[in-house]
């Protein structure tokens, strides 16, 4: 009988950050279902260094030590605490412990993670520092890859994943998103495609169909994928409009891209806010599926 397939996880991720859009929870109910056909794997703390390869050191220092000002915790629109950053180091190491999962296998499940608003210098959009980042610097800075790409298809602009890698040849973002919403001002990507509100299923797979190979010119090494389920149709705050087939067939493209290629890919949560949260789960839950082979 094969090995169970493995996913990344820490009970850390989930915390009460009271009546918000953002239900932590999610993260909880996701593993319980992947546990039901694959092994947890918890990360470890991270060092220092590892978020200095992606953030400015007055910002790491202000994570490490919870000393945020008003504006700090604005921009995030989070209650910073302990425990926030704590999760946040934590879906940090988990991406890099998924990122070594992916270059071993050829696929890395993280039931956390894609927090692509967290610039170098300070957090954005519920996101407090950038993994997709540190992962990609991490395996980047041991010498496992030369080239990566984001493909990055939450409903909003990965702009901080953006930002972060401006001017850096060896890895190409790409960013398909809503054109109208947050974040108002957006970054300039190594690829956007930006959507009109009320984009159907039919139309989200031909545009990414006719844009996918484009990533894959890069000759890159390792793909994360920001698989952001807040283009849903039911989402709370994205105007999209992807079935539950349609999302489905959305991971599928992208799994079938790598897999043609033998790219090895990381599978990053992202976004997702449908009025259910069971919905939600069950759309992350349908993603990483699929990534682990699993019908």
């Amino acid at each position: 009988m094969p090995p169970k397939p493995r996913f990344v996880y820490s009970p850390r991720y989930v915390i009460d950050i009271g009546e918000h859009v953002f239900a932590t929870r999610k993260f909880g109910l996701v593993a319980e279902e992947l546990e039901k056909f694959a092994q947890r794997v918890e990360p470890a703390m991270p060092s220092k260094a590892d978020l200095l390869l992606a953030h400015d050191a007055a910002w790491v220092d202000k994570v490490l030590s919870g000393k945020m000002s008003l504006d700090d915790e604005t921009r995030m629109e989070l209650p910073f605490s302990p425990t926030i950053s704590r999760a946040h180091q934590l879906s940090v190491s988990g991406t890099i412990l998924a990122c070594r999962h992916a270059l071993e296998t050829g696929t890395g499940l993280h039931a956390g993670g894609g927090s692509h608003h967290a610039y170098a210098d300070h957090g954005e959009g519920f996101c407090v520092l950038n993994d997709i980042a540190c992962g990609i610097l991490k395996m980047r800075s041991e010498g496992r890859i030369k080239r990566a790409a984001v493909i990055d298809l939450d409903v909003h602009q990965g702009n901080g994943t953006a930002a972060i890698f401006a001017g850096d040849p060896s890895v190409f973002t790409f960013s398909m998103h809503q054109d109208d919403i947050y974040p108002e001002k957006k970054e300039k990507s190594s690829l956007d495609v930006g959507l009109k509100a009320g984009t159907q299923d039919k139309e989200y797979l031909r545009v990414l169909e006719e844009n996918i190979d484009k990533v894959f010119a890069h000759k890159v090494d390792l793909v994360i994928y920001q698989a952001g389920v807040d283009s849903y149709e039911d989402d709370v705050l994205g105007g999209l409009k992807l079935s539950v087939k349609g999302l489905a067939r959305r991971d599928a493209l992208v799994f079938e891209a790598c897999r043609a290629r033998s790219v090895p890919a990381v599978v990053v949560l992202g976004g997702g806010y449908a009025h259910s949260i069971k919905e939600t789960v069950m759309l992350h839950a349908q993603t990483l599926r699929t990534f682990a082979e699993i019908s």
